[in-house]
């Protein structure tokens, strides 16, 4: 593998002060973009992939990888219903009017009636396409049963922000545009019959990148029903600011989803909870044809259910799909399942004998099942019946397998226990192999080393109760009016801390681990180089208390060893997936992937794709020619990656014409390479002969050198 630049930022574990409040709260966009879910908030980092050097602005602080969160929201509003009225306008159906009243929802004895204080429950980036510049969306799920999609509004025409000096992408104006549940009612494409209700979303899934020109999400209710819902959008570059663009969002198909189990009474000797927030996960797309099939599988009472469902995307725009779902499930196992139990299917299909067959891991959680499942599989219907018949009342005996659905080769997993302590030493499990750390040496990857060193610390047990009671007096005088007075001195008083006299007659055979870390959500990069975990530290030796000043919580990466031998391997599955110009630029910065072309300095574009943008450069030669300086109106001529004129002007040049930029705010910015490219609708104006080509091949989207998205 090249070497890589020298001015890459460095990928290094950072602080957070947050209150996490639920799993699975750490996730990765397609383009790299980092969210972090949190009590009443979420944190969104955005990459840096430029390769300048910024010491020089700020002296000598350290510049990293998502060195500053670039958004900060609230996510615990109560959306009214006329968030959803531009949709009902776009589908061309009248909008339901009915009194509403916040909070409540669903069938439950107590959400029907209102909610908790509407805290995040989950989060998850939609697949690219639905934002503006054909970037990700963000679905966050919150405590009231009501999910609320936020997106990029129309900028003001700025291209970014400054930060420290430099060009930065901003996420200002951050908009909310458009929600479901709780109210926030859908419109139903032709066919659907299903009546308009205050529902309580439990739970939902974007399914995986259809290459269409939308997308579909599964949600869960309260009522057991699974629903589907149709997803597009459609932005316009001139649009106000703020302007969160034309959505087009329907309900396309609805399906009872409550499993083969009868649901107990919760005054029954066996009766045992259930249900997860992450119940619903969807598995790759077939392509047949002119449709493609993916399934929905959804976790039940001790039941994982496989839904197989089929669309077929119109050839015009803005129009719903047709969707079709299986009239019962296709597959389906029996297993005993605690609550929060989530699926994770693998990002392949496979082809045996005749067969096309997923595969994927099911977390109950306490245990993780390797299943298999085939498309239009003959398996029938599983019937009515109690866990009594099947076995699944009580959970198994330890080292018992499950008779259901063998297979004969688990998927490569990771996973992680909620906890770390240093009486589990599984709280992280693997089957991956575990080269060493390319930073320190140490088998496994830097975060769980990390948490592990953590987690064994160890101090005289005289000493950890002295510090203990310390800590504790120090936070019960915290309320006085004199705390802040009290705290310098108590700094003082550590600054001077002699750890000799501190030692001194004291046992130092009696030692006890003074530490334990829980770990909220782990996510994989979008290319599968990079892994992110968020967790929290916490001490054994003095009870915990959460605040609203919040934790401190670290985010810890673990990065890919490029020298392995696996690397040629890793390469070739990596471009098997169709990743954006983004996610390739992150693998190949940290997660040991090839390089990018416009990326860096010294890579080289392919010939191909070199030979594409000459011929494209080679239309607009002629007007090249023709530009003259807008300061001394001498010709200019192209240095590099800009124009000069006689007397020395220096002008950007564009990277997918090559024409000179004359002026401010006819072009967009690359957010990978940093060139600038001007917009087709100012190159008309220019070169008005070449309108069908301009139209045609140039986008207003994707940079002309890099094939990065623009700053919006």
């Amino acid at each position: 593998m090249p070497s890589k630049n020298d001015n890459i930022l460095p990928l290094e574990s950072f602080s957070l002060t947050a209150v996490p409040a639920s799993t699975h709260n750490i996730a990765w966009s397609p383009d790299a973009e980092l969210a972090i879910g949190c009590d009443d908030c979420v944190f969104i980092f955005l990459p840096e992939f430029s390769t300048d050097t910024f010491t020089a602005d700020h002296g000598s602080e350290v510049s990293r990888q998502y060195n500053d969160a670039a958004l900060r929201f609230p996510s615990v509003e109560h959306r009214h219903p006329d968030l959803n009225r531009h949709l009902f306008g776009t589908a061309e159906q009248e909008f339901p009017e009915f009194e509403h009243v916040p909070g409540g929802g669903g069938s439950g004895t107590i959400t029907g009636q209102g909610s908790s204080m509407n805290h995040g429950v989950a989060l998850e980036w939609s697949p690219s396409g639905l934002g503006r510049m054909h970037r990700s969306v963000l679905a966050v799920l919150t405590g009231a049963g009501a999910i609320t999609v936020y997106c990029e509004g129309a900028s003001d025409g700025m291209n970014g922000s400054k930060l420290r000096g430099r060009s930065a992408r901003s996420l200002r104006p951050w908009v909310a545009a458009w929600g479901v549940g709780a109210g926030l009612l859908i419109p139903r494409a032709d066919g659907q019959e299903s009546e308009y209700s205050k529902e309580y979303i439990t739970a939902f899934a974007w399914a995986r990148d259809t290459d269409g020109r939308g997308t579909l999400m599964a949600y869960a209710n309260d009522d057991d029903e699974v629903v589907i819902l149709s997803v597009q959008a459609k932005h316009d570059s001139n649009a106000t600011p703020g302007d969160c663009g034309q959505w087009r969002v329907e309900e396309v198909a609805r399906f009872v989803a409550e499993g083969p189990h009868p649901i107990l009474d919760p005054t029954d000797p066996d009766y045992s909870p259930s249900g997860s927030s992450f119940s619903l996960s969807w598995s790759p797309w077939l392509k047949r044809g002119s449709s493609k099939t993916s399934m929905i599988s959804y976790v039940a009472n001790n039941y994982v259910g496989f839904r197989e469902v089929t669309v077929s995307w119109p050839r015009k725009e803005m129009v719903a799909p047709r969707v079709k779902c299986g009239a019962s499930d296709s597959n389906g196992v029996c297993m005993h399942l605690a609550p929060d139990a989530f699926v994770v299917w693998e990002d392949l299909i496979w082809t045996i004998g005749s067969s096309k067959v997923c595969r994927g891991m099911i977390a109950t959680p306490a245990k993780a099942q390797a299943f298999q499942v085939a498309f239009d599989s003959n398996e029938p219907e599983i019937a009515s019946h109690t866990t009594d018949e099947c076995g699944t009342t009580y959970p198994e005996a330890e080292g018992d397998g499950p008779s259901q659905n063998p297979i004969t080769e688990t998927p490569s997993y990771s996973l992680v226990r909620l906890s770390a302590t240093h009486e589990n030493d599984a709280w992280y499990q693997t089957n991956l192999p575990l080269p060493p750390n390319p930073e320190d040496g140490v088998v496994g990857p830097k975060w769980a080393s990390d948490i592990n060193q953590i987690v064994e610390h160890q101090l005289p047990r005289a000493l950890a109760n002295r510090l203990a009671s310390d800590l504790t007096s120090v936070r019960d005088e915290e309320g006085s009016d004199d705390g802040d007075d009290e705290m310098e001195e108590e700094e003082e008083e550590r600054s001077e801390f002699d750890p000799n006299d501190a030692m001194a007659g004291i046992d130092t055979e009696d030692q006890v681990h003074v530490n334990r870390v829980r770990i909220w959500g782990m996510t994989a990069s979008p290319g599968g180089g990079v892994i992110a975990v968020f967790a929290t530290q916490y001490g054994t030796m003095w009870p915990g208390r959460d605040t609203f000043a919040g934790h401190k919580c670290r985010v810890l990466f673990g990065r890919y060893d490029s020298s392995t031998e696996q690397t040629e391997e890793a390469n070739s599955v990596l471009a098997m997936k169709k990743l954006s110009t983004e996610a390739r630029a992150w693998e190949w910065m940290y997660g040991g992937g090839p390089p990018v072309a416009g990326v860096g300095v010294g890579m080289s574009t392919p010939a191909q794709e070199r030979d594409k943008q000459r011929a494209l450069k080679d239309h607009f030669a002629t007007v090249s020619r023709s530009q003259v300086c807008p300061f001394c109106e001498l010709p200019l001529a192209p240095v590099g990656k800009s124009s000069r004129c006689q007397r020395g002007h220096i002008l950007d040049t564009c990277a997918t014409t090559g024409l000179p930029i004359l002026a401010p705010g006819l072009s967009k910015m690359c957010n990978v390479c940093g060139s600038k490219c001007l917009k087709p609708e100012d190159l008309v104006v220019v070169a008005p002969q070449l309108k069908d080509i301009i139209m045609g091949e140039i986008s207003s989207e994707f940079c002309g050198g890099c094939g990065g998205k623009f700053v919006n």
